[in-house]
């Protein structure tokens, strides 16, 4: 095989193995979240429980627990599969890590271009601007 047509197949193959590896975790993010518990500042953060993000594809849309509804579009990075992005619709980022356990959903996110970079672990500190959600499926 001739040189530019190895590189084009190695290519192929590790777009392959990037969106193979991006579809579980992208898969299971599907449905309809409530917010069980959350933390702010290194303090429960009860003011956002009962809040419902659902996510259907890479859409999501947050109805906040006094009525807001916050919408965009959420961007996993296959290289660091724990890392998540989400753009809303004003232009705000926030960058997230998360992770999935059967029906449990954690999120720990700050807003992006700010005084922190993003989470690695899912807890916060009274000097963080980061915000731990704890979140429960909705029976289907």
């Amino acid at each position: 095989m001739s040189r530019p047509i190895v590189l084009a197949f190695l290519a192929a193959l590790a777009l392959s193995f990037s969106l193979r590896a991006q579809a579980p975790a992208a898969s299971a993010l599907q449905g309809r979240w409530v917010v069980a518990a959350a933390e702010h500042q290194g303090k429960p953060f009860d003011v956002i429980k009962g809040g419902v993000m659902t996510i259907t594809g890479n859409e999501f849309e947050v109805r906040t627990a006094s009525g807001n509804m916050l919408k965009g579009r959420l961007a996993l990075d296959p290289k660091q599969p724990s890392h998540l992005d989400m753009l809303h619709a004003d232009g705000a980022r926030w960058e997230a890590i998360f992770a999935v356990d059967g029906d449990t959903l954690r999120l720990n996110y700050v807003e992006a271009g700010g005084k922190e970079p993003r989470p690695t672990a899912f807890a916060t500190t009274p000097d963080s601007e980061a915000t731990s959600i704890t979140l429960l499926r909705e029976n289907r």
